[in-house]
């Protein structure tokens, strides 16, 4: 009977030395990360599309972007370039706002919302993405195809930085699409907040943002993020779209 069981935990001992060690799924994406985080030499354009409507009960306002840049990143450092045409327009836009403080100014409102900080996060988007692991919990893994590609997809729980006191309820969690390689395809965040102030006043935020990766390189960037957000308050309601979009250039 001893023999016997001696030869058993042989056994096992050596079918458990025999079986590949799973990876801590959180470690594993940040080290790909850390890979993707290179400094290739990248050119695109960079088109923002937004929408935004808010209303008070009696009067409501809507606003319309629409603007294209051109960057340039790599060892050196980043670069935006403006073109003169959408300049030139963003002028004439708010010299007829100045005049009807409700007359259209898509391309004014539109290059508002390209600058570094939110460029950056499409051309460097694995350092974006190192920033919301920072903070991240990893929560379960799922194997789940992404647009008819083989894929597994990470589940993350977004803790606030700080707590609020008038936050009352907080949900935030992150998904993140990888492909057979490891390599980030796509993530999604949602965020939902409830919370009041002084009583009376009671407030609600829903967020989402879904973005797409490519690699060129050793640099991850995001071809595609699209942000959609939902509030009210106060007797007042907001919504809005924002969607970015990162064309490489040869």
């Amino acid at each position: 009977m001893r023999a016997m069981l001696k030869t058993a935990l042989v056994f096992a001992g050596t079918l458990l030395l025999a079986l590949p060690l799973r990876a801590n799924p959180l470690q594993e994406l940040r080290d790909t990360l850390v890979r993707l985080a290179g400094h290739t030499p990248l050119k695109a354009s960079v088109q923002l599309r937004s929408e935004s409507r808010n209303s008070d009960g009696e009067e409501s306002e809507a606003s319309v972007g629409l603007a294209t840049v051109q960057l340039e990143d790599g060892t050196q450092g980043l670069r935006l370039i403006y073109p003169q045409t959408a300049l030139s327009r963003a002028a004439q836009e708010n010299a007829a706002r100045a005049a009807n403080p409700k007359a259209p100014a898509p391309t004014a409102t539109g290059l508002r919302s390209l600058g570094f900080s939110d460029v950056s996060e499409l051309s460097r988007a694995a350092e974006s993405l190192q920033r919301d692991l920072a903070r991240a919990v990893f929560i379960a893994e799922r194997n789940e195809p992404w647009q008819g590609r083989p894929a597994r997809a990470l589940v993350f729980d977004l803790p606030p930085a700080k707590k609020d006191k008038y936050v009352k309820k907080h949900e935030s969690t992150m998904e993140v699409w990888l492909g057979a390689d490891g390599v980030p395809l796509a993530s999604r965040k949602r965020q939902r907040v409830e919370g009041s102030a002084f009583v009376v006043l009671n407030f609600e935020l829903e967020n989402t943002e879904e973005q797409v990766f490519a690699v060129i390189g050793e640099r991850m960037v995001a071809t595609q993020r699209i942000s959609t957000h939902r509030a009210s308050g106060a007797g007042q309601k907001g919504s809005g779209r924002v969607e970015y979009t990162l064309q490489p250039q040869s």
